[in-house]
């Protein structure tokens, strides 16, 4: 008697955001239906997200979506980039005073 056993891999890959921006908080980042992190200070980078799945889920294309702080004013953006993370990839994205943001809210 011979068994055949298909065995489906799990594969990773790593997400990190970095906030270079002065005087802004960003808050409730998310890459798609991944949360990245609760806050990001100005200056701080997010703990390494490891994203496991299937193969053939891979990649993963998104915007990086998130709430903008400063002071009392706070506003829903996201990147206009389009960001893909494949397996066995480590992402790092920089928000910095360069990237190039949309408010959807105004679309």
């Amino acid at each position: 008697m011979v068994a055949l056993l298909t065995v489906s891999c799990t594969e990773r890959g790593t997400l990190v955001v970095k906030n270079k921006l002065s005087n802004v908080k960003l808050e409730s980042i998310s890459f798609g239906d991944f949360a990245v992190y609760g806050s990001l200070l100005p200056g701080e980078t997010s703990e390494e997200l490891v994203i496991k799945e299937f193969e053939d889920a891979f990649p993963f294309r998104n915007q990086l979506e998130f709430y903008m702080t400063s002071g009392s004013n706070t506003v829903y953006l996201k990147t206009a980039e389009t960001f893909e993370l494949d397996y066995d990839q480590d992402l790092v994205i920089e928000i910095n005073d360069s990237t190039v943001v949309i408010n959807p809210a105004l679309e």
